[in-house]
């Protein structure tokens, strides 16, 4: 059972998304003791130690060590970021091959400790471990998430607001579907400050008539290439969204987020893992909300389901 009670939580794989991530959950203080495994045990032990090291002036201290699978037998969360890499112009997807063996070992150990917590995946392609992790592990369907496109709507916002002007914060709605490249925003379901965002445009053609929702939806779509090709990785964004997520499931606060979760009827699709707007409490992904989304909203949605469907086949 899901413990909930604040106390553990276990990351495993400590490259730059891993440690950043770690780092993020010690500046919250999200959680009583964070644990660290790597394939690399120094790395893991050298990440902790400096995690550690700045209790003193954190608001809260989180016991922070490496350790082993054996950790995560009574771990409230296990957050998967195993993987590489990606070169620069590579997509997710392209990842796959590599990434299926590792994630494939580290949730058949993870699930051999008796582990029985939230599995919350983001080594890429996100939608597809995630499925995998389901899928390989027995546990149910609440328990097993990937980050999704809640970052991907992060970004969202964060681009309205840069064109804008205006705090991102205000912004509401949604990009759905694969964390990739046929991901979209549902623009049927974005407002600023509670209006409606083409109303809100439309409304204030003097000051944003140079706004184009089709080119924020493209920068939304390559920005994460674009960091990459800049950086050679992305990690900020992505350790305050794997953040977010603890903290929302660890603190049961039933908040809606845009992960990726096993659809089983919703939106007419079955037996594959999408980011959309689904209800993280303490046990993990609960209810997930079907939006009323347009025609062509829907017809993307089933597009990137499609995607991810081809990319499962042949896993097990």
């Amino acid at each position: 059972m899901v413990t909930m009670n604040r106390n553990k939580v276990v990351i495993v794989g400590t490259g730059q998304v891993g440690a950043t991530a770690a780092f993020a959950i010690v500046t919250h203080g999200l959680c009583n003791e964070l644990v660290l495994i790597d394939h690399f045990a120094d790395k893991a032990l050298g990440e902790a130690h400096d995690l550690d090291d700045g209790s003193e002036f954190q608001d809260r201290h989180v016991k922070v060590h490496a350790g082993d699978y054996a950790d995560c037998k009574d771990a409230d969360i296990v957050v998967i970021t195993v993987g590489r890499k990606p070169p620069a112009g590579s997509t997710r997807l392209a990842e796959l091959g590599f990434t299926v063996g590792l994630v494939g070992d580290v949730v058949d150990n993870v699930m051999a400790s008796g582990f029985d917590g939230v599995i919350v995946m983001v080594s890429n392609p996100v939608d597809v471990m995630a499925w995998y992790a389901w899928k390989r592990s027995g546990l149910p369907r609440t328990q097993v998430l990937g980050t999704g496109t809640a970052l991907d709507t992060s970004r969202l916002k964060t681009i309205i607001g840069e064109e804008t002007g205006l705090d991102p914060r205000n912004v509401g709605g949604f990009v759905m579907g694969e964390h990739g490249d046929s991901q979209f925003a549902a623009w049927s379901t974005v407002s600023l400050g509670g209006k409606p965002f083409a109303r809100f445009l439309a409304d204030n053609q003097d000051r944003f008539s140079s706004i184009s929702t089709a080119q924020i939806e493209k920068k939304v779509r390559i920005r994460g290439n674009e960091i990459v090709a800049a950086k050679h990785g992305t990690n900020y964004g992505i350790a305050s969204t794997v953040a977010g997520i603890v903290q929302t499931i660890l603190w049961d606060e039933r908040r809606i987020v845009p992960v990726s979760t096993l659809l089983d009827g919703e939106y007419g699709e079955h037996d594959v893992f999408l980011g959309v707007p689904t209800e993280l409490r303490a046990n993990g992904a609960n209810e997930i909300v079907e939006l009323d989304l347009t025609d062509d909203e829907l017809a993307k949605l089933h597009h990137s389901a499609e995607l991810i469907r081809s990319y499962c086949e042949g896993l097990l």
